[in-house]
C-alpha cells in the first residue's frame, strides 16, 4: 500500500511530527498544541475525549502526568466546553488502582488517580477515569494476571465489557489468529457509554456525540526481544490479554502479546525459578514483531487515535522503572501516524541519549529503528504492512 493512503499520513504523502524541548513538560506540551494549531484545532466543545496513558509501569515507564494536565488544561479553556475527559486504560492487571494509578514514583507531579482528583478538586467534575477491565479467564497468567474483572459483550446495549470480535482477526505466516478485541465503558460523569470503534450510546441508541481518543505514550527501551515501546505499543493497553493464550479461551487464538512468542517446549516451565521463566520467555520473543501488524490492523479495523503523543521529558534508555538507566531529554512529540511518530522519536530522542549515556553497543542496535531487522524496526515495519503511517524517513517533516 502507498505510504500516500496510509492511515496517519497527511494529503501531501508526508507524516508531520510537532516537536517541542528544552522546557518543563507542562510548557512544552503547551508549545506542541500552539505547533499543531492549538487545542481548538482537535478538539470541539462537545467532544468526549479519551485520554490513554500507560499506566503498567511507573516512573519514566510511565505517561507524563505534567503533559497530561497541560493538555486537560488547554481542553477546558475551550470557550463554551461541555464534554468531558476520561482518562482510561487496561494495564491488565487484576487490582485496578494499581501501578501507575497509584504509584509514588510518578512521572510528573502526579500519579493518574491523582490527576484526576486534581481536577475534581478544582471544580471539573467531567474529568473522570476508567479503569478498562479484561473478560475471559486467565488461569496461568504470564504477563499480567487479569481475570473475568468485565464481561464479554456485543455491544453498548448489553452494558460494560469487552468485545471480541470473531469477524476481526489477523492470521500471521506463522498460522497463529488474534481476534481484534475493544472496550465498551459508561462514563461516571454523563452516563454516555462508549463503544471504543462505533462511538458514543445513550438511551438504547448511537447518538453521534464525536468521540476524540488521543494516545499518550512513554518512550523507553522495552528489552531485547521488543527494543522500545513507545505509542505504537501503547496500544496494547487498550486490547482484551485474556483473548486467546494466554488466557484458555478461545481455543486456537493468540492475545495480541503472545501471537509473537514461539512455542513453549517445557511443559514443567510454572515449576521453574521465575528467573529462569523470564529467560526462557524473552528467549521465546523471537517473533514479537507480529505484535506490531495486529496493532496496525487494529488502528485499521477497529480505531486509530486522532493524535498520538509521547511524553518524553523523563525516559528510559535501557529500562522502564531502574532510574540508573534513565535521564531526562526534556521533550515532547506528537503526530497523527504513530509509526512516523515512533520512528522520529526514537531516532531524534531516544537512541542520542543511548549512545550519550551506555557504553553497551547492544543496547544501541535494540534502540534504532532503522536497523531493518532489529526489534523495533521489524515491529514497526510490520505495523507499516497493515497500512499505517510512513516508515521512509523521506516521508517524515518535523516542525518545531
Amino acid at each position: 500500500m502507498s505510504e500516500r493512503t496510509n492511515l496517519g499520513v497527511d494529503p501531501d504523502g508526508f507524516s508531520r511530527i510537532y516537536m517541542a524541548q528544552g522546557e518543563d513538560a507542562e510548557k512544552n506540551m503547551i508549545r506542541v498544541l500552539s505547533l499543531l494549531g492549538g487545542i481548538e484545532s482537535l478538539i470541539d466543545p462537545e467532544d468526549i475525549v479519551i485520554l490513554k496513558p500507560n499506566a503498567q509501569w511507573w516512573g519514566q515507564g510511565m505517561t507524563n502526568t505534567d503533559a497530561m494536565k497541560a493538555f486537560i488544561d488547554a481542553v477546558l479553556s475551550i470557550p463554551g466546553f461541555r464534554g468531558e475527559i476520561i482518562i482510561a486504560e487496561n494495564h491488565q492487571y487484576a487490582e485496578p488502582n494499581s501501578r501507575g494509578w497509584v504509584t509514588e514514583k510518578r512521572n510528573g507531579a502526579f500519579n493518574y488517580n491523582e490527576l484526576v482528583e486534581h481536577f475534581q478538586k478544582s471544580g471539573y467534575p467531567q474529568v473522570t477515569k476508567y479503569h478498562w477491565s479484561c473478560a475471559g479467564p486467565n488461569p496461568n497468567p504470564l504477563e499480567g494476571d487479569a481475570s473475568r474483572e468485565s464481561k464479554i459483550v456485543s455491544g453498548p446495549g448489553e452494558g460494560d465489557g469487552y468485545v471480541w470480535r470473531e469477524d476481526l482477526v489477523y492470521s500471521s505466516p506463522l498460522g497463529r489468529k488474534c481476534m481484534m478485541t475493544y472496550p465498551v465503558f459508561t462514563s461516571a460523569y454523563s452516563g454516555v457509554t462508549i463503544d471504543f470503534k462505533k462511538g458514543a450510546w445513550k438511551d438504547g441508541r448511537y447518538t453521534g456525540q464525536p468521540v476524540k481518543f488521543i494516545n499518550f505514550s512513554a518512550i523507553n527501551h522495552h528489552g531485547r526481544y521488543c527494543g522500545v515501546t513507545a505509542s505504537v505499543k501503547n496500544y496494547m493497553g487498550i486490547v482484551d490479554m485474556t483473548c486467546g493464550h494466554q488466557g484458555s479461551v478461545p481455543q486456537g487464538y493468540h492475545n495480541t502479546h503472545f501471537i509473537g512468542l514461539r512455542d513453549l517446549k517445557l511443559p514443567f516451565q510454572k515449576h521453574l525459578h521465575w528467573r529462569v521463566q523470564k529467560a526462557v520467555r524473552e528467549y521465546n520473543w523471537k517473533y514479537f514483531y507480529h505484535t506490531g501488524a495486529v496493532l496496525g490492523r487494529f488502528m485499521k479495523e477497529v480505531r486509530m487515535a486522532d493524535l498520538n503523543i509521547i511524553t518524553a521529558h523523563w525516559v528510559g534508555y535501557g529500562s522502564r522503572t531502574r532510574p540508573d538507566k534513565s535521564a531526562y531529554p526534556k521533550t515532547i512529540l506528537a503526530g497523527r501516524d504513530p509509526v512516523a511518530l515512533d520512528y522520529v522519536a526514537t531516532q531524534n530522542v531516544l537512541l542520542p541519549l543511548t549512545k550519550m549515556e551506555s557504553q553497551d553497543k547492544a543496547l544501541w542496535n535494540l534502540n534504532d529503528a532503522s536497523i531493518k531487522h532489529g526489534p523495533f524496526g521489524l515491529f514497526l515495519n510490520a505495523c507499516h504492512a497493515e497500512g499505517v503511517g510512513a516508515m521512509n524517513p523521506e516521508k517524515h517533516r518535523m516542525v518545531t
